[in-house]
Protein backbone atom coordinates (compact mmCIF):
# COMPACT_ATOMS: atom_id res chain seq x y z
CA UNK A 1 0.00 0.00 0.00
CA UNK A 2 2.80 2.47 0.92
CA UNK A 3 5.19 1.55 -2.63
CA UNK A 4 1.39 2.40 -4.32
CA UNK A 5 1.03 5.68 -2.55
CA UNK A 6 4.81 6.68 -3.01
CA UNK A 7 4.27 5.75 -6.91
CA UNK A 8 0.96 7.82 -7.28
CA UNK A 9 2.72 10.81 -5.70
CA UNK A 10 5.95 10.41 -7.46
CA UNK A 11 3.87 10.52 -10.86
CA UNK A 12 1.92 13.64 -10.02
CA UNK A 13 5.43 15.33 -9.22
CA UNK A 14 6.64 14.75 -12.25
CA UNK A 15 3.43 15.38 -14.24
CA UNK A 16 3.32 18.57 -12.61
CA UNK A 17 7.06 19.42 -13.17
CA UNK A 18 6.24 18.91 -17.23
CA UNK A 19 3.21 21.01 -17.03
CA UNK A 20 2.77 24.21 -19.40
CA UNK A 21 0.66 26.42 -16.98
CA UNK A 22 3.44 26.17 -14.35
CA UNK A 23 6.16 28.90 -13.79
CA UNK A 24 6.40 32.24 -12.38
CA UNK A 25 3.95 34.89 -12.34
CA UNK A 26 4.06 38.45 -13.10
CA UNK A 27 5.84 40.73 -10.60
CA UNK A 28 4.28 44.36 -9.89
CA UNK A 29 5.95 47.45 -8.87
CA UNK A 30 5.91 51.15 -9.33
CA UNK A 31 8.26 53.48 -10.87
CA UNK A 32 10.51 55.76 -8.61
CA UNK A 33 10.21 58.37 -11.70
CA UNK A 34 6.62 58.49 -12.18
CA UNK A 35 4.90 56.27 -10.11
CA UNK A 36 3.46 54.33 -13.09
CA UNK A 37 2.84 50.68 -12.47
CA UNK A 38 5.17 48.32 -14.07
CA UNK A 39 4.56 44.56 -15.04
CA UNK A 40 6.98 42.53 -15.65
CA UNK A 41 7.52 38.31 -16.14
CA UNK A 42 10.51 36.54 -16.96
CA UNK A 43 11.17 34.59 -20.04
CA UNK A 44 9.62 31.34 -20.24
CA UNK A 45 10.36 28.63 -22.46
CA UNK A 46 8.29 27.83 -25.79
CA UNK A 47 7.75 24.07 -26.86
CA UNK A 48 10.73 22.87 -27.30
CA UNK A 49 12.06 20.32 -29.61
CA UNK A 50 15.45 19.90 -28.14
CA UNK A 51 18.15 21.50 -25.84
CA UNK A 52 18.03 24.89 -27.03
CA UNK A 53 15.11 26.64 -26.60
CA UNK A 54 13.41 29.99 -27.56
CA UNK A 55 11.28 31.85 -24.79
CA UNK A 56 9.46 34.86 -24.28
CA UNK A 57 8.83 37.18 -21.38
CA UNK A 58 7.82 41.02 -21.48
CA UNK A 59 7.50 44.26 -19.67
CA UNK A 60 4.67 46.93 -19.56
CA UNK A 61 4.76 50.43 -18.27
CA UNK A 62 1.41 52.00 -17.28
CA UNK A 63 2.94 55.55 -18.82
CA UNK A 64 2.68 53.56 -22.54
CA UNK A 65 0.22 51.06 -22.25
CA UNK A 66 0.12 50.59 -25.70
CA UNK A 67 3.14 49.19 -25.74
CA UNK A 68 5.23 46.50 -24.57
CA UNK A 69 8.45 45.23 -24.60
CA UNK A 70 8.45 41.41 -25.55
CA UNK A 71 11.80 39.71 -24.11
CA UNK A 72 12.77 37.21 -26.68
CA UNK A 73 15.11 34.73 -25.20
CA UNK A 74 17.47 32.00 -26.04
CA UNK A 75 17.92 29.08 -23.38
CA UNK A 76 21.25 26.95 -23.52
CA UNK A 77 23.16 28.85 -25.93
CA UNK A 78 25.08 31.94 -25.87
CA UNK A 79 24.80 34.47 -29.20
CA UNK A 80 23.52 37.74 -30.23
CA UNK A 81 20.13 37.71 -30.85
CA UNK A 82 19.99 39.69 -34.32
CA UNK A 83 15.90 39.59 -34.70
CA UNK A 84 12.96 37.87 -34.12
CA UNK A 85 10.01 37.24 -36.04
CA UNK A 86 6.07 35.83 -34.97
CA UNK A 87 4.20 33.86 -37.38
CA UNK A 88 0.54 34.18 -35.42
CA UNK A 89 -2.23 31.99 -37.26
CA UNK A 90 -0.27 32.39 -40.37
CA UNK A 91 0.68 36.36 -40.19
CA UNK A 92 4.44 37.04 -39.89
CA UNK A 93 5.45 40.06 -37.38
CA UNK A 94 9.03 41.18 -37.91
CA UNK A 95 9.81 42.49 -33.95
CA UNK A 96 11.26 46.06 -33.67
CA UNK A 97 14.73 45.54 -31.61
CA UNK A 98 14.47 47.84 -28.45
CA UNK A 99 17.92 46.89 -27.26
CA UNK A 100 21.43 47.47 -29.45
CA UNK A 101 22.72 44.50 -27.49
CA UNK A 102 22.15 41.01 -26.61
CA UNK A 103 21.84 40.16 -22.71
CA UNK A 104 23.64 37.14 -21.20
CA UNK A 105 22.94 35.11 -18.16
CA UNK A 106 25.96 35.55 -15.47
CA UNK A 107 29.26 34.08 -16.04
CA UNK A 108 28.80 30.54 -13.94
CA UNK A 109 25.37 30.13 -14.13
CA UNK A 110 23.53 27.52 -14.03
CA UNK A 111 21.68 27.74 -17.58
CA UNK A 112 23.00 29.94 -20.46
CA UNK A 113 20.96 32.29 -21.42
CA UNK A 114 20.76 34.81 -24.01
CA UNK A 115 17.82 37.57 -24.15
CA UNK A 116 17.00 40.54 -25.82
CA UNK A 117 14.35 43.24 -25.87
CA UNK A 118 11.55 44.14 -28.99
CA UNK A 119 8.87 47.08 -28.63
CA UNK A 120 5.72 45.91 -29.58
CA UNK A 121 2.11 46.67 -29.54
CA UNK A 122 0.68 45.03 -26.75
CA UNK A 123 -2.25 44.31 -28.53
CA UNK A 124 0.55 41.93 -30.26
CA UNK A 125 0.65 39.59 -27.14
CA UNK A 126 -2.68 39.92 -26.69
CA UNK A 127 -2.88 37.94 -30.05
CA UNK A 128 -0.29 35.45 -28.83
CA UNK A 129 -2.80 34.35 -26.07
CA UNK A 130 -5.71 34.32 -28.27
CA UNK A 131 -4.23 32.57 -31.16
CA UNK A 132 -4.38 28.63 -32.49
CA UNK A 133 -0.72 28.39 -33.49
CA UNK A 134 1.98 30.90 -32.89
CA UNK A 135 5.64 30.20 -33.26
CA UNK A 136 8.77 32.46 -32.60
CA UNK A 137 11.69 32.43 -34.82
CA UNK A 138 14.85 33.63 -33.37
CA UNK A 139 17.96 35.29 -35.75
CA UNK A 140 21.46 34.99 -33.89
CA UNK A 141 24.92 35.17 -35.06
CA UNK A 142 24.85 31.29 -35.56
CA UNK A 143 21.99 30.95 -36.97
CA UNK A 144 18.26 31.05 -36.19
CA UNK A 145 16.38 28.72 -33.09
CA UNK A 146 12.57 28.23 -33.64
CA UNK A 147 9.51 26.77 -31.52
CA UNK A 148 6.13 26.83 -31.04
CA UNK A 149 4.79 29.05 -28.81
CA UNK A 150 1.45 27.40 -28.94
CA UNK A 151 -0.02 24.77 -32.16
CA UNK A 152 -3.27 23.40 -31.27
CA UNK A 153 -2.66 21.46 -28.21
CA UNK A 154 0.87 21.73 -27.96
CA UNK A 155 0.94 24.82 -26.32
CA UNK A 156 4.02 26.26 -23.65
CA UNK A 157 5.38 27.70 -20.59
CA UNK A 158 5.59 30.78 -22.56
CA UNK A 159 2.02 31.02 -23.68
CA UNK A 160 0.67 30.84 -20.19
CA UNK A 161 3.48 33.22 -18.72
CA UNK A 162 2.07 36.10 -21.43
CA UNK A 163 -1.85 35.31 -20.21
CA UNK A 164 -0.57 35.83 -16.85
CA UNK A 165 1.05 38.67 -17.65
CA UNK A 166 -1.56 40.67 -19.46
CA UNK A 167 -4.26 39.26 -16.47
CA UNK A 168 -1.90 41.31 -14.69
CA UNK A 169 -2.13 44.31 -16.99
CA UNK A 170 -6.05 44.07 -17.69
CA UNK A 171 -6.26 44.60 -14.00
CA UNK A 172 -4.72 48.42 -14.15
CA UNK A 173 -7.13 51.07 -13.90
Amino acid sequence: MTKGIFVTIAFTVLLSGCSTTSGTGPVVSHSGFDNATVIRINPHGNACSGMVCTGLGAYWNAARPEETILVVSIFNSINAITGAKLNIDGEVYQLRVMETFTNFSEFGAATKESRKGFLVPTSLVRKITMSGKTWLRVNTTSGYAEDAVIDGNNDSKAFHAMKRFLSEVDRQP
